[in-house]
């Protein structure tokens, strides 16, 4: 419970309100969802409670920014390669589009 209300407190500093879908969202795949809710209204009795040992580590303040910036670099790796083949792409039509601007070019002054 007490990793319900830590994650709730956390919500509220971020200027969010907590509901289940986002304390869940927070929590473990396998919280069963009337824990959830029993750790909410625990929350909600009582927002200002002090807990003063986390159940773990991880639900201090820095342990979840640090969650979620690690997701934020999970997030931006997996788009980083997801758009290098693109980028490498429109390199190599950029390179096309100047061979054949140069062809243009000499074949124009050829001409001339």
């Amino acid at each position: 419970m007490d990793r319900i209300i830590l994650i709730a407190q956390q919500l509220i500093k971020e200027g969010k309100t907590p509901t289940t879908s986002l304390i869940k969202a927070r929590l473990p795949k396998n919280t069963p969802l009337p824990t959830i809710i029993q750790g909410l209204k625990m929350w909600q009795d009582n927002p200002t409670k002090k807990i003063n040992t986390p159940t773990e580590p991880a639900l201090t303040g820095t342990g979840i920014s640090h969650e979620s910036s690690s997701i934020d670099e999970l997030i931006n790796n997996r788009i980083k390669q997801a758009i290098s083949p693109l980028q490498e792409e429109i390199n190599t039509l950029k390179m096309q589009i100047q061979t054949l601007e140069n062809k243009i070019a000499t074949t124009q002054s050829a001409e001339d």
